[in-house]
């Protein structure tokens, strides 16, 4: 699935920002796993810094693909 959505995307989207969605799809998840303590993971909450830096990551990849 990885590499047919990422072969479908980068002819649409261009590949800069293809790579940067997975960078923010793997850091959301991340966060997610982290803040429930999935997987028998260590609990660690969501905080302000990780939904702003998230937001702005994915608000590049807005702005660049339409300006």
């Amino acid at each position: 699935m990885y590499v047919l959505g990422c072969a479908w995307l980068v002819p649409q989207i261009g590949t800069g920002q293809v790579i940067v969605l997975v960078l923010f799809g793997q850091l959301f998840f991340s966060a997610i796993i982290d803040n429930w303590g999935l997987l028998h993971s260590k609990v660690n909450p969501i905080n302000l810094m990780r939904i702003l830096g998230l937001i702005t990551m994915f608000i590049g990849v807005v702005v660049l693909h339409f300006i």
